[in-house]
């Protein structure tokens, strides 16, 4: 019978195998095909099926000016779903009792003064770390774009640099907001708990007994002392490669991996949280994972979300968790369906602006044949929803420092149609809400309600995607801004171009003249400009020639603005040229006054 049995299973495996291969072949085939489209570099990916079986496979280049091929055993990096691995080492520590994931903050850091002012009653927890919704922002440019980061640089300093940034602008556990600080806030935490390195202590104490034996927490490079040469070269949109640089919100976006190991894991996420039969993780954080815990948009009715390092995402009529990555030269995504037991790992070596990321997973998702998700159905009638159109921003802007910009282009309008709602963001494709109540709404391609309205108690309304909130806001608002910027901008440029040609015309004779000084104070904006094309762009947040040259000088600007209007008015507007040149200053002083009033002058990028 035994040889019966192996000459059933050979036939089966001779037969099945060219099929397998020419699957495999052929998905190969349509990613090289895709990452030609999108003009990308090369790819590293892994999947899981059903059976927990895992295949590898790459293509592409491993660094562009060499023309090395990339392997499917090289090593690469994943950015934020870091984020993913670090909350299974907070479960972790969970789940030996060594923290409570509701736990304040505090009790692990209490030497950062979080400026909170619902401390008493909502206090920064653990959970709302994982979670982002901690009512934190997300980051500094000097948080990621810095030249100056070190691998063995205490945590604290991305905070303790400047305490601003421990601001809650939004009351902890209510609202999603993604935060990198709020990540590395947790790897805070993991050393106060272990009394270790973060990433000693996860290198041994989680990746060791998960089987990832090519991954570190550590920072690895592609030159220096840190250097691996098995690590693939990260390309810039120009197609240059990059070698790694550390980062100061390390937690947040620092792993090196490869798809093999990357493809454990996710295999770990889907099964009952035990290695050899002993429990790792409590069965219970891991079905935890991509649900959001009292959040507002979970109250009102939206179920896709953020939850214990995960997301649970709607997208190409597949329900599933997942976590994307982005960091310098790198782009990659996590994908598991805890269901059906399938999962999937890319990471391409380009980070590029323009590519379409999604072309390339929605390949590898139709390559794992699942089965797509019942969707819920519109048709609802709403009695009344035009109270919901208007203008809307962004509660928590991305970058604090930078919420003027968000405000003036990142905002959304919304108006009633036949079929619902329409959703214009500023610059984007219109989207179509379809209702599925008066305050509920789907969108095409979506299996699960993706947008919930709501008033609150003081009338104002919210509108939620369980990723962002954004509050409704006066149209009137925005339209002055605009005109405020436009200008603003407009005056400037003309006091700039006005000043070459009365200098080239007049000579000494325009150094009297009282538009001179605003002349000379824009004109010195530009000097910064050739210093900052020359640094690398890494090294935007920086505190470097052309930065410190730029706080100066925007210091100088509204000086030398009010300056030559004084100066106009003391001598009198003589001429319909010299009425043109103060009208000029007016609109540019308004505009810097609001700039003024967001922070923006003076302009310090490295704060």
């Amino acid at each position: 019978m035994k040889k019966v049995y192996t000459i059933i299973f050979l036939c089966l495996f001779f037969v099945s195998a060219p099929l397998l291969s020419q699957g495999l072949g052929e998905l190969k085939k349509a990613i090289e095909q895709a990452l030609a489209e999108e003009g990308l570099t090369g790819a590293v990916w892994s999947l899981v099926d059903a059976d927990g079986k895992i295949q590898v496979d790459a293509t592409g280049i491993f660094n562009k000016e060499t023309k090395q091929l990339l392997k499917p055993t090289n090593r690469i990096h994943i950015g934020s779903i870091t984020k993913t691995v670090l909350a299974v080492g907070i479960l972790r520590l969970a789940t030996e009792g060594k923290l409570n994931l509701d736990d304040p903050v505090a009790k692990y850091v209490p030497k950062l003064p979080f400026n909170n002012e619902w401390q008493n009653t909502s206090p920064i927890t653990i959970r709302h770390l994982l979670d982002h919704t901690s009512g934190l922002s997300d980051l500094r440019l000097w948080h990621f774009f810095s030249e100056n980061g070190h691998p063995d640089s205490p945590l604290e300093t991305a905070f303790t640099k400047n305490l601003k940034v421990l601001t809650c602008y939004t009351k902890p556990g209510e609202q999603f907001s993604y935060s990198n600080m709020g990540y590395s806030l947790l790897g805070m935490i993991v050393e106060s708990v272990t009394k270790e390195r973060y990433e000693t202590y996860l290198d041994k104490n989680l990746l060791m007994p998960l089987g990832m034996k090519q991954s570190t927490f550590q920072f690895v490079t592609q030159v220096g002392q840190d250097a691996d040469p098995n690590l693939a070269y990260g390309h810039l949109d120009s197609g240059e490669p990059f070698a790694a640089l550390p980062i100061a919100l390390r937690p947040a976006g620092q792993f090196t991996t490869t798809a093999y190991d990357m493809a454990i894991f996710a295999r770990f996420l889907m099964g009952d949280g035990k290695i050899d039969g002993q429990e790792f993780i409590n069965l219970n954080y891991i079905s935890q994972m991509g649900i959001p815990q009292n959040t507002l948009a979970k109250q009102k009715g939206l179920e896709m979300g953020y939850g214990l390092g995960a997301i649970k995402r709607d997208k190409h009529g597949y329900v599933g968790l997942y976590h994307s990555g982005n960091v310098v030269g790198y782009k990659a995504m996590l994908y598991w369906f805890p269901d059906s037991k399938k999962a999937l790992f890319i990471s391409i070596n380009m980070d590029s602006e323009t590519a379409d990321y999604e072309k390339l997973n929605a390949i590898l998702l139709k390559h794992l044949k699942l089965v797509g998700s019942n969707s819920v159905k519109a048709g609802y009638s709403p009695k009344n929803h035009a109270k919901w159109k208007g203008y809307y921003l962004p509660v928590l802007p991305k970058v604090a420092s930078l919420a003027y910009f968000d405000m003036l282009s990142g905002f959304t309008k919304t108006k009633t149609t036949v079929d619902g709602i329409s959703l214009k963001p500023f610059q984007k494709k219109e989207t179509i809400l379809h209702p599925v109540s008066d305050s509920i709404f789907i969108t095409d391609m979506k299996t699960r309600p993706s947008h919930a309205f709501y008033t609150e108690p003081n009338g104002k309304i919210f509108m939620t995607d369980g990723y962002s909130t954004r509050k409704k806001t006066s149209g009137y608002l925005l339209l002055a801004h605009w005109p405020s910027f436009l200008l603003g901008c407009l005056g400037l440029l003309y006091l700039l171009l006005n000043g070459l040609v009365r200098t080239v015309a007049q000579r000494k004779k325009y150094f009297k003249d009282p538009t001179f000084t605003s002349f000379v104070a824009i004109l010195l904006l530009l000097i910064p400009i050739p210093l900052f094309l020359t640094q690398p762009f890494v090294a935007i947040g920086d505190k470097t020639p052309a930065s410190i040259l730029l706080f100066i000088f925007t210091c100088f600007l509204p000086l030398g603005l009010l300056y030559s209007l004084r100066k106009h008015f003391t001598e009198g507007f003589a001429t319909v040229k010299g009425k043109i040149e103060s009208i000029a200053i007016v609109f540019s002083l308004q505009w810097i006054l609001v700039l003024i009033f967001w922070g923006l002058i003076p302009f310090r990028i490295w704060m």
